[in-house]
């Protein structure tokens, strides 16, 4: 039970971290998948937290982007870290930005680990973003992002 409560006391801990930090982050999402994971996320100029919902796991992201403003077709490269497993990961994701929306395909992995890949489409719509995607561990993925 000390476990329960420590586990609830930092799961308050991150919330009321996530509420004082979005006032000052450029966006805000939310992503569920079909394998009963959600995820909150907050991002602030290309470093991101982010905190899955159904289990005590968070994650720290820097991502950079490559020929963004030149190109339709551009790469994005986020190192993350996963806190509670010590483990960075790499996920370079390739997008095309369509009139209308982006599609993009990324792979996660490490020197010592083959992760998952991942298929999406992400569709802008005024401050939202919408998000329907699958992955290889046959997840499907819904994301709703409010940008400030």
């Amino acid at each position: 039970t000390i476990l329960f409560l420590m586990k609830r006391f930092i799961l308050c801990s991150i919330f009321i971290l996530s509420v004082s930090i979005s006032a000052y982050s450029q966006s805000v999402g939310y992503e569920m998948r079909t394998n009963d994971k959600s995820y909150i996320a907050i991002t602030y100029k290309g470093i991101e937290l982010r905190h899955r919902t159904d289990d005590l796991e968070n994650r720290f992201t820097y991502r950079h982007n490559f020929w963004k403003e030149t190109s339709k077709l551009y790469l994005s490269v986020p190192l993350h870290y996963k806190i509670e497993k010590n483990k960075p990961t790499l996920e370079p994701r390739l997008l095309y930005k369509f009139p209308k929306f982006k599609l993009w395909i990324q792979k996660e992995f490490w020197y010592n680990a083959n992760e998952n890949g991942a298929i999406a489409i992400d569709y802008p719509y005024k401050d939202f973003t919408y998000r329907v995607g699958w992955d290889t561990s046959n997840t499907f993925r819904f994301r709703l992002k409010y940008k400030f």
